[in-house]
């Protein structure tokens, strides 16, 4: 599409009862392009933004999307981007044939299902020779995990919840207080019982995250509910623990790909 330079086109072809999955795309957003015309077309589409930040249209209406946020948008619904300010969106696209449609459906995906989504992106870019059996069989494979991911958040399938082992809750517990918001990672993990790095490997074991990727994500949430509360970006960083305002938007933005004002703009 214009606007777009692809970084990755998957030719899958998956055929299932009631649905086909023919396409997985990757784009990145063009420097010179803000807004992606509305348009529309006869398959469904199931859009994931790995970075960037913007004002997706469906059909008139406008839904706020950032770094993890996954839309389904049924057929012939009409749809289109607008882009706000910072890092370039990068989007994935997966075209699917389904009957019947299921309605349209925004989500977000939490840390974990984005870095699983990453990996499986990255084997897919891996693949030497597409037309062999065994690399159309391995791209099979990791587009239907993909789906599943997506399909799972967006609550078209029960999400897997796992039950999570004691010592992820407690740091979770710990890390989510108010009252806790300024502790370092290793007082947190010290809170647990466990020294800081044996906590920290078994919970990228467990998860595949680190201790600072899962405060990072609990803290990003709160932001992005303050934010799109309308608060002012200050209180919004103070909130999460951060006094320096300045260092709160660099922060935001190397997690989301947008500033914490444009975030709100597009929230509100």
């Amino acid at each position: 599409m214009k606007g777009l330079r692809p970084l990755l086109l998957q030719k899958i072809d998956i055929r299932l009862p009631g649905m086909r999955l023919m396409r997985l795309r990757l784009h990145r957003h063009l420097p010179e392009v803000d807004l992606l015309e509305t348009h529309s077309h006869s398959w469904s589409q199931l859009l994931c933004y790995l970075s960037g930040a913007g004002t997706l249209l469906i059909r008139d209406r406008k839904h706020a999307v950032s770094l993890g946020s996954v839309a389904w948008v049924p057929g012939r619904h009409r749809h289109g981007f607008q882009e706000t300010r910072g890092r370039r969106p990068l989007c994935m696209a997966l075209d699917i044939r389904i009957s019947p449609q299921p309605p349209l459906r925004l989500a977000t995906l939490n840390q974990s299902e984005l870095a699983k989504i990453r990996r499986h992106l990255a084997e897919l870019s891996r693949l030497q020779n597409p037309s062999a059996i065994e690399s159309r069989l391995q791209a099979a494979s990791l587009a239907l995990a993909i789906l599943d991911i997506q399909f799972r958040a967006l609550g078209f399938l029960p999400r897997n919840v796992a039950p999570a082992p004691a010592f992820i809750k407690k740091f979770r517990t710990f890390a989510a207080q108010p009252s806790l918001i300024h502790a370092s990672i290793a007082e947190l993990a010290d809170l647990t019982g466990f020294q800081p790095d044996y906590l920290n490997r078994a919970f990228k074991r467990t998860t595949g995250l680190t201790l600072r990727q899962e405060r990072d994500g609990i803290r990003l949430a709160r932001a992005k509910s303050a934010l799109a509360a309308g608060l002012p970006v200050g209180e919004a960083a103070s909130s999460i623990g951060f006094d320096d305002t300045n260092y709160f938007a660099r922060w935001f933005g190397r997690h989301t790909g947008t500033t914490p004002s444009a975030f709100r703009r597009a929230a509100l």
